[in-house]
Parts: structure tokens; C-alpha cells; sequence
């Protein structure tokens, strides 16, 4: 997780006889222990095809643990749900081996990693590695395979909850992409996987990058139409540039 620095208030205050003197307030960081639950604190994308990534697939999934005690991880999942097109909306499904049961203790203000296997295990901190060990341009299906139209959910066991993994019911309480928001086509036509994605931030190419949850943010959502935004000061993400992924975060909560 990467802190997050706000926009800088200011205030320009004028006396009478005095100069004009701009006066800045910066807004400090929530607490370390101040959120209602985990959440989704950061995420890497990439396309393995893109000659910028070895034809490997560096993707990961970063669980921040910022409440005010230490988390029973077997409480939690993590969910899995590749879109097919720009444009059908479908409800979460997760069948068999499109979710990922975790289990341990997470301490508070730490992060859990979740490495796809194909990622270079040299570049940070993981705790369990999942998905495909294929290169090749593999059913989308399969996880963990993340290039700006693949949704992630983090779950939690919940009787209210209306999704059954393994014989347990639980709720989606965090999301990053959502098969109920549409997606938008990139480049070339939306026949193409790669060439349909969510934007985020009001960037419209989401594929090779890495996305940081802001500090600011101290509750999950599944709400992702509102949590990607449409411009940098109102999204709950921000992200690295086209291509340059930043992975010296990597199972931080601050940077």
C-alpha cells in the first residue's frame, strides 16, 4: 500500500494594510489502525504478451490489514472473474479453482501478498503464490491472469452472505474491476481480450500498470464504479504510468 499525499489546501488571507501570504495546510494520513476492515491495497496488471514483461504474467494482489487488531485470515477469500467482452454485465461466480481460500493470522497494519506463480519472486514480499504456470496465451478463466479486465473480490464469511465457497457462505466486501461495470474498448475492436478494460482514474489504458489503494481510503466497497472514479482526485486508486511498474511497495503498508 502506498501512502497517498492529498491535494494541499490552501487559503489565501488578506488584512487590510497587509500583504497577501498563502497559507498551506497539509492534511494528515489516517490511522494506521482506523479501518473498519481488510481491503484491497494494491495490484499489478500486465499483458503477457507485451514485450516489456518476458512473456510472464507479474501480477499480484496486495490484502491491508489497517483495523486496530490482528486478522483471522481463514475468515476470508479472495475471488477470481474474467469478463469476455466490453459490454455484458453478469452477477460474481466463482466456480472451483476461481477462489482462493486463506488461512493464517494477518497482524495489523500488514499486508498479504497473492503472487501469480510467473512473477519474480525476487521483486518482493509473498506470502502464497496462485493461478496458471503457463506463458502461453491461456484460457482467461484461469487465474491469475490480470491485464485490466480480469475483477478481483475480496470476501468474508457472512451468513447474510449469498455466495457459497467450499460449504461456506459469504459476502464481497472489497473489489477491484467488477463484471457489473461495464468496460470500455482501448484500442482495435472489443473482439480482442486484451483490447477491452475498466478505466480507472480517468485513464483509458489500465493494462501494464500498478495500481495503489489511497490512505485516505479506510473502507472496503463493492462499489466499483464509484471506488475507480473518473479523474485522479476522485478515484480510490492511484497508478503508475503506462509500462512503469513500481514494485518496491510490495507487501508495505505505507511507502
Amino acid at each position: 500500500m502506498k501512502t497517498y499525499i492529498p491535494d494541499i489546501l490552501f487559503a489565501i488571507a488578506t488584512s487590510f494594510g497587509c500583504s497577501s501570504e498563502i497559507e498551506f495546510t497539509p492534511v494528515a494520513p489516517p490511522s494506521a489502525t482506523g479501518n473498519s476492515d481488510l481491503l484491497l491495497s494494491e495490484i499489478s496488471t500486465a499483458i503477457n504478451t507485451d514485450a516489456t514483461t518476458g512473456a510472464t504474467r507479474p501480477h499480484y494482489v496486495e490484502i491491508y490489514n489497517g483495523t486496530a487488531a490482528n486478522a483471522d485470515l481463514s475468515n476470508y477469500a479472495i475471488g477470481y472473474f474474467a469478463t469476455s467482452d466490453a459490454t455484458t454485465l453478469a452477477n460474481w461466480v466463482f466456480p472451483d479453482g476461481n477462489f482462493l481460500l486463506l488461512s493464517g493470522s494477518l497482524e495489523k497494519a500488514k499486508c498479504y501478498v497473492i503472487s501469480s506463480p510467473q512473477a519474480d519472486a525476487t521483486i518482493g514480499k509473498r506470502d502464497i503464490t496462485w493461478g496458471t504456470t503457463s506463458t502461453a496465451n491461456a484460457n482467461a478463466s484461469v487465474p491469475l491472469q490480470l491485464s485490466g479486465n480480469s475483477a478481483i473480490a475480496l470476501l468474508k464469511k457472512d451468513a447474510t452472505g449469498t455466495i457459497t465457497l467450499s460449504g461456506n457462505t459469504y459476502k464481497i466486501i472489497d473489489v477491484f474491476g467488477s463484471p457489473q461495470v461495464a468496460r470500455v474498448t482501448s484500442t482495435g475492436t472489443s473482439s480482442a481480450r486484451n483490447n477491452f478494460i475498466w478505466t480507472v482514474a480517468g485513464e483509458t489504458d489500465t493494462r501494464n500498470r500498478t495500481f495503489f489503494r489511497k490512505t485516505t481510503v479506510t473502507s472496503p466497497t463493492t462499489d466499483w464504479a464509484r471506488a475507480k472514479g473518473t479523474t485522479p482526485q476522485d478515484s480510490e486508486w492511484q497508478l503508475s504510468a503506462d509500462r512503469a511498474w513500481d514494485y518496491t511497495n510490495i507487501g508495505l503498508a505505507t511507502k
